[in-house]
């Protein structure tokens, strides 16, 4: 069981019995805050589970701009009306850049499912940039601002981690062979797309944890039973889509 997911559905949770102790005046909320509308009370909610999130991913968009979206519901109560919503919404995109940027030039680091830290080293940020090592079947490629295809051709594939910001991106593994029948793939979507094109005889199990985002998963549904190679698909989507097509 994802705990992640499970920290997600018990925020939710007390998300949902908040929001009825409140119009209830069982629970009071400080005056300026309750000023706030409901709507705008929900939204800051979530907003702070994806923040969670991303600070557990290191994904900067999923903390800056979330961020920023706080901060524009409460602009009166924090006193910063002179700044939102469009100072406050650039700033967090421009710091986004800048933290990515600094983190990805200095060893900024992904934790794929077996626990193994990578780093992943990039050019441009407005690039799609590559630190793969096929040669001992290491996938790593990132779209920040852009879009990109790549095709897995590697004789033994055994993991991938792959990450599309503000960009969207495109694997195709059916020209990858597996010999040791077992490959994990690592997804990291913030304010992007990414299409994962999954050979159709592999078994998939997907682990991807999703926040305020979206997993289109046509994989596990027709999983083969006689599948030589599993794959396993971790990793996280906050404010994205990811998709798992059979080919």
């Amino acid at each position: 069981m994802n705990r992640k997911n499970i920290f997600t559905g018990i925020m939710l949770i007390v998300l949902a019995a908040g929001m009825i102790l409140w119009k209830l005046n069982v629970l009071n909320l400080p005056a300026k805050v309750a000023g706030v509308n409901t709507w705008g009370l929900i939204v800051s909610a979530i907003m702070v589970i994806v923040i969670v999130h991303s600070v557990l991913d290191l994904s900067f968009g999923g903390i800056f701009i979330p961020l920023a979206v706080i901060c524009i519901i409460f602009d009166e109560p924090l006193g910063i009306t002179a700044i939102t919503p469009w100072i406050v919404m650039i700033a967090a995109i421009l710091l986004t850049i800048a933290f990515d940027m600094i983190f990805s030039r200095n060893g900024r680091r992904w934790r794929s499912r077996d626990e193994r830290r990578r780093d992943r080293r990039g050019g441009s940020y407005f690039e799609s940039t590559s630190d793969s090592d096929e040669e001992n079947g290491i996938i790593m490629h990132s779209v920040r601002f852009g879009s990109a295809t790549k095709y897995v051709r590697t004789p033994k594939l055994v993991s991938a981690d792959l990450s599309s910001q503000f960009g969207e991106l495109s694997v195709f593994f059916d020209g990858a062979q597996v010999p040791d029948g077992h490959v994990t793939i690592d997804c990291h979507v913030s304010f992007g797309e990414m299409d994962l094109f999954i050979p159709k005889d592999w078994r998939v199990e997907n682990k991807v944890s999703v926040a305020l985002g979206n997993c289109d998963d046509r994989c596990t549904d027709t999983r083969p039973d006689d599948g030589e190679v599993t794959c396993v698909i971790a990793g996280s989507v906050s404010f994205g889509e990811l998709k798992l097509i059979r080919v």
